[in-house]
């Protein structure tokens, strides 16, 4: 998967999101903070902008608002 493509399940999001932030997937329970795990907002905007410029129609805002892996998957899927 491309960075720019917007996942198509929870594990291709988990494996990017991990792959970002050095960890390996099994490290990224849906209920943890994404930024206490060391996702940053720099990084956050950069995978979010590239989602939406593939198409996703959610605001930036609402996945910062959202920090856990499960937030972001169900944003993505009403997005999409």
């Amino acid at each position: 998967m491309a960075t720019s493509d917007i996942p198509q399940t929870i594990d291709e999001l988990r494996s990017t999101l991990a792959g970002r932030i050095g960890l390996s997937p099994d490290e990224v329970a849906e209920d943890s903070s994404l930024f206490e795990l060391g996702f940053d907002s720099v990084t956050a905007f950069a995978l979010i902008g590239s989602w939406r410029r593939a198409g996703l129609s959610c605001p930036t805002q609402e996945f910062v608002d959202a920090p856990t892996l499960g937030d972001w998957w169900r944003l993505i899927q009403r997005a999409a």
